[in-house]
């Protein structure tokens, strides 16, 4: 990996997410020679595909291979609210499928995904329950997993097409982010701060990870 991180801070892409993540262990040992892997889940767009194959090449300076497309596991799809994927069925079915020739598998649809919401440390349902039951999201990846998946279905609202493409790129490697490790960060201005539920939250990040969380995983 790459260790100027100057040329890191001043990509203009847009690298870096809201969101979700699930806790699986502590921080890996990854380096330059660490593939990902992306799974496009049905028709997503060939742009779409290739922003966030450079910009986890940018970010991380790992290699990044496009695998061929699939279904949507039909296990995941869910009408609790309204029709849609659970983010954490397709994060175990990526984890499932992973092809032995990458290390990290990043899953990507233009379909609404979905988890259910905790209270902080409890299992008991985010109120109001019928809101966070099955709630939507940008993407989920897995702490220390080798697994993570970003939707686009959310990320054209309020926004214009350079928007779009920044907010996608942003989630990406926000995920990729807990995939090596790293859990949300206090630092507002960094790529790994939580959204909160809120677009803007990754509007104004600065797109990049702040010196501490780049320090967990170099």
């Amino acid at each position: 990996m790459k260790n100027n991180k100057a040329i890191r801070a001043i990509l203009i892409f847009g690298i870096a997410l809201f969101i979700s993540c699930e806790k699986s262990g502590e921080f890996g040992s990854w380096s330059g020679n660490t593939k990902v892997g992306i799974q496009p889940f049905g028709d997503v767009a060939q742009r779409e595909i290739d922003s966030v194959k450079m910009s986890i090449e940018k970010m991380y300076d790992f290699e990044v291979v496009v695998l061929n497309p699939v279904k949507l596991p039909k296990n995941a799809y869910t009408e609790i609210r309204y029709p849609r994927y659970r983010a954490d069925t397709l994060v175990q079915w990526l984890t499932d499928h992973k092809p032995d020739s990458v290390d990290i598998v990043i899953g990507l649809t233009n379909k609404d995904i979905s988890i259910t919401k905790y209270k902080k440390g409890t299992k008991k349902i985010k109120e109001p329950t019928w809101q966070y039951r099955d709630f939507g999201i940008y993407g989920l990846g897995r702490v220390k997993g080798s697994a993570c998946v970003v939707s686009s279905n959310r990320l054209h609202k309020n926004g214009t097409k350079a928007q779009f493409y920044t907010r996608l790129t942003r989630i990406s490697c926000h995920e990729i982010g807990h995939v090596l490790g790293l859990h949300h960060c206090p630092e507002k201005a960094c790529l790994m701060n939580d959204a909160n539920e809120k677009i803007s939250t990754i509007d104004n990040s600065t797109g990049v990870l702040c010196e501490s969380c780049w320090k967990k995983i170099d």
